[in-house]
Parts: C-alpha cells; structure tokens; sequence
C-alpha cells in the first residue's frame, strides 16, 4: 500500500466510521488477490509486479456501503455480543 491507498482509507474511516476499516481491507484484499491470481497463473505478470490497490479499495467500499446494515447487524449480535460503546470506553 502507497500513502495514496492510507489516505483513501483515512476518508472511508473518517465518513462510514472505523468499523468499516476492517471489512474494506479484508475484502479489497481478496479482491485483488482473486483478479491477479489468473495472471500469476498464466506468466502474464510476475510476483514483483506492482498493482493499483486503490480500485480495489474502492469496489470493497461500495459493497460496504451496499452491505453495512448486515455487517453492522452481525457484528452487534453475533460476533461481538456486548454493546460496542462499552468497549470503546473500556479499550
């Protein structure tokens, strides 16, 4: 990741909260890693070529936004039980 990519991730941070951090770095990950894959396999690219890991920052945020209030309904049920305001504080 450039400081281009930090900054496009301090303005998703900053305007859909910090707990869209996580998810859009896991899923632009293996969005990135699902596309480059197929190249990899067919010699087109090496393993020291560079890629833009900004578009793929972006698709992972729209499927966040499009995605948010089930993350957001499983993360407060399922995967983190306790109210989250209560960790913040204790954290």
């Amino acid at each position: 990741m450039g400081l281009g990519d930090a900054k496009l991730m301090a303005v998703i941070g900053f305007w859909f909260g910090l707990t869209s951090i996580p998810f859009v770095i896991f899923i632009s990950s293996i969005v990135a890693l699902a596309t480059v894959i197929p190249s990899l396999i067919n010699k087109s690219r090496q393993m020291s070529s560079e890629i833009p890991f900004g578009p793929y920052i972006i698709v992972a945020c729209v499927l966040y936004l499009t995605l948010s209030d089930q993350i957001k309904y499983l993360s407060s049920t399922h995967i983190f039980p306790i109210n989250s305001s209560i960790f913040i504080i204790s954290f």
